[in-house]
C-alpha cells in the first residue's frame, strides 16, 4: 500500500518528467523559449490584421478564404482545421510555385498553435511580400479552434 510520501514523491517525478518532455518538443520545434528569432515588428506588422475566433469561424463557414496552417508537417498531421493547407513557414520556399496560381486577392487566414507561436504572424509577412493583399492572421489558432469544438481534420 502507497505511503503518503511515496504519493507525493510519484507526483513530482511525473511533473519533472512533463516539464522534459514540454521543454524537448519546444526545443525540436524551436517554439517558445527556444525560437530561432522574434519577428520583426515593421510598418508591415502594423498593417497585419489579427482576426478573433468569431471573425475566423464566420470566414470559414462562408468558404471565403483559404486557411494556412503554419506549422510543422507533423504538428499538422495530427490535426488542423478542416480544409486548411500546411505551409511550414521554414518550407515556403518550396511552395512558391504552387501560391503562384493563388489569386493575390484571395483571402488567406495563416494560423498556427495559438498565442505562444509567432509562425503565423512571420508567413503573413512572407506573403505579403508575395504581393497577396488580402492576408489576417488567426493569432489564437490551432489550440483555440479546437477548444471549441470546430471542424478539424485528421492524417
Amino acid at each position: 500500500m502507497k505511503t503518503h510520501r511515496q504519493s507525493i514523491h510519484e507526483a513530482l517525478l511525473l511533473i519533472a518528467a512533463a516539464t522534459i518532455l514540454g521543454f524537448a518538443y519546444t526545443f525540436v520545434t524551436k517554439q517558445g523559449f527556444f525560437s530561432e528569432k522574434k519577428p520583426a515588428f515593421s510598418a508591415a506588422t502594423a498593417n497585419l490584421e489579427m482576426i478573433s475566433l468569431e471573425k475566423a469561424k464566420e470566414l470559414y463557414e462562408s468558404q471565403s478564404a483559404l486557411f494556412i496552417d503554419a506549422r510543422h508537417d507533423f504538428e499538422y498531421k495530427i490535426g488542423h482545421i478542416h480544409g486548411a493547407i500546411n505551409i511550414a513557414l521554414k518550407e515556403i520556399d518550396t511552395h512558391r510555385v504552387w501560391l503562384e496560381n493563388i489569386p493575390k486577392e484571395k483571402m488567406l487566414i495563416v494560423y498556427c498553435d495559438g498565442a505562444e507561436c509567432n509562425s503565423s504572424i512571420e508567413l503573413a509577412l512572407k506573403l505579403m511580400e508575395l504581393k497577396f493583399t488580402n492576408v489576417k492572421v488567426f493569432f489564437g489558432g490551432w489550440q483555440e479552434w479546437k477548444a471549441n469544438n470546430l471542424p478539424i481534420d485528421k492524417e
